[in-house]
């Protein structure tokens, strides 16, 4: 099982355009899904997030975005995320459901 940080201009964060010149954050990596919780865009309005989603997504994995901010959420529904209902943190004993975001790369295969 892999779980761990993609920090911006890594070779990784390069391959699916995570550069800092467009964003900055950071996203999880976890298995076969990439997660974004802490994400801002550099230049809103430009494609730069749907981009990154269709890179993410082209490389086989699944895209979670849990509890967006209102303009997120947006994104989300337009780009045809489907939303679900998660515990927050189970392996620390938090199971408070929290909304999730996600886009499943095989659902987007033609």
């Amino acid at each position: 099982m892999s779980n761990y940080c993609i920090d911006l201009d890594t070779s990784e964060a390069r391959e699916i355009g995570f550069i800092s010149d467009m964003f900055d954050g950071y996203l999880w990596r976890r298995d076969n899904h990439i997660t974004i919780s802490a994400i801002y865009s550099r230049q809103p309005g430009q494609g730069n997030l749907s981009r990154l989603f269709d890179a993410i997504l082209a490389k086989g994995l699944d895209v979670r975005v849990p509890n967006p901010l209102p303009r997120m959420e947006q994104i989300c529904k337009k780009k045809g995320f489907t939303k679900t209902q998660e515990p927050f943190a189970p392996e620390h004993g938090i199971h408070d459901l929290i909304d999730v975001y996600v886009l499943k790369a095989e659902d987007t295969k033609e």
